[in-house]
């Protein structure tokens, strides 16, 4: 009876990894008022897919290693924040507001329209890690009760940031984070 239960445990190992991770979640704040800087709410996730290579530098060569995450904007969850070594890790979601938050819900049998208006979807737990620039601006807004986005050092996100992270945005550029702003939310 015992090999038949290494079996199926593997088998069913092998059935969850070949589906890939999906997490569908909404998360909810309290009310306050509307953002003083509009989101853009468009995927930032690509489909699973061959790896595609970096220009080694700004005049299209390239150096054959998988990109770690393609030149711009990424909504994320931040993992881990490392100021000693300027790097960060962070989990790549998708994050929609508005009508498109509604229909991303209903797609994945959720509550549509979702809480506060707006939904967090992350289809792939791949983690990512980056170099931050040295000059990055970094805001932070509700981490902190304001609805404004406020500058800290990448030591002060790490403290705000040590047990739970909500939506940011960062911006990638030749392999490097070279902008990190937290995604205000209601």
């Amino acid at each position: 009876m015992r090999p038949v239960r290494i079996i199926t445990a593997v088998a069913l190992t092998a059935a969850v990894a070949a589906a890939g991770s999906y997490i569908a979640y909404s998360t909810t704040r309290s009310p306050a008022a509307a953002p003083a800087e509009p989101a853009v709410t468009a995927p930032t996730d690509p489909p699973a897919g061959p790896a595609t290579t970096a220009p080694a530098t700004g005049n299209g060569d390239t150096t054959g290693e998988p990109v770690v995450l393609a030149d711009g904007r990424h909504a994320v969850l931040l993992k881990t924040v490392d100021p000693g070594r300027g790097k960060i890790t962070f989990d790549v979601i998708q994050f929609y507001q508005g009508d498109d938050a509604t229909r991303e819900a209903a797609k994945d049998h959720q509550e549509s329209p979702p809480p506060n208006d707006h939904y967090t979807r992350n289809v792939n737990p791949k983690l990512r890690t980056l170099p931050v620039s040295a000059d990055a601006p970094i805001t932070v807004n509700g981490l902190i009760n304001t609805q404004e986005s406020t500058p800290v050092t990448l030591a002060k996100l790490a403290t705000l940031t040590s047990s739970y992270s909500p939506v940011f945005w960062v911006t990638v550029r030749d392999d490097q984070v070279v902008k990190i702003g937290e995604q205000w939310m209601p």
